[in-house]
């Protein structure tokens, strides 16, 4: 089954993508690094509850689906922030196979910490 393409007016969410890199901090803990940011307009939408549910039975928790203008390949060490909220890529996507549009299933982490604290 086909996903429908986003259309007029729906990338309305400026996003930022970036991609992080961690490394060991002093006294413990992790130091991470952001590189290749890119700003991109997308659709952030929630995914449905069975899609949750059967994402959280294989420990890869699926809870948004972002669609962009097709970027290529897109590695999973990459995060999208929008507003404040960081969402960590879990899967890429073509949309449709089109070469158009770019779906990535991520995971909602949270509220964006100085230092990039996010992951404990």
């Amino acid at each position: 089954m086909a996903m429908s393409e986003p259309g007029a007016g729906d990338l309305n969410r400026r996003v930022t993508l970036r991609r992080r890199s961690d490394s060991p901090a002093d006294g413990g803990g992790l130091a991470s690094q952001f590189s290749e940011e890119k700003k991109r307009w997308a659709r952030i939408e929630p995914v449905g509850t069975a899609i949750y549910q059967n994402s959280v039975q294989t420990d890869s928790k699926i809870t948004h689906r972002i669609t962009l203008r097709y970027l290529g390949v897109l590695p999973v060490d990459f995060e999208v922030v929008h507003s404040a909220t960081v969402y960590r890529v879990r899967r890429a996507t073509d949309m449709n196979g089109s070469l158009k549009f770019t779906v990535l299933e991520v995971e909602e982490l949270g509220t964006d910490q100085p230092g990039g604290s996010l992951y404990g």
